[in-house]
């Protein structure tokens, strides 16, 4: 709604199954080689070091999700361009509509909470 409003919309529905890559419009897909780019990362976490003359640990997670992307997006939509602007190679990976990949996030997810959750009452009580 807010891209609409600033004149930058167009981006395509999904009644009709997922689009065509070339459906989004340009900005949609300039915006995604740059922030699923692990050059543009590694440079990123690389300036950020120096200023803060320590490594911005936070800043990995976006370096993670890049590798989560790689695998886990196919060719058909938003393949991860994690060599971009270097090389335009892609992997050809499961797509997240595979019941591969969305089991294997759901149960990943409640692991990691759970493990949250038991260390976090650990902790509360040692405190008490």
């Amino acid at each position: 709604m807010v891209l609409y409003l600033l004149g930058i919309g167009g981006m395509p529905g999904w009644e009709n199954g997922h689009p065509n890559i070339s459906d989004y419009p340009m900005f949609a897909q300039n915006l995604y080689n740059v922030t699923h780019s692990l050059v543009v990362f590694a440079a990123v976490f690389g300036l950020l070091w120096v200023a803060a003359r320590k490594p911005v640990w936070i800043v990995a997670a976006w370096g993670l999700h890049i590798l989560i992307d790689i695998p886990t997006h196919s060719l058909a939509l938003f393949p991860t361009p994690f060599l971009w602007p270097i090389s335009n190679f892609k992997v050809d990976g499961i797509g997240w509509d595979s019941p591969l990949v969305w089991v294997t996030d759901i149960v990943l997810l409640i692991v990691a909470y759970a493990a949250w959750y038991i260390s976090r009452r650990r902790l509360s009580q040692m405190i008490r």
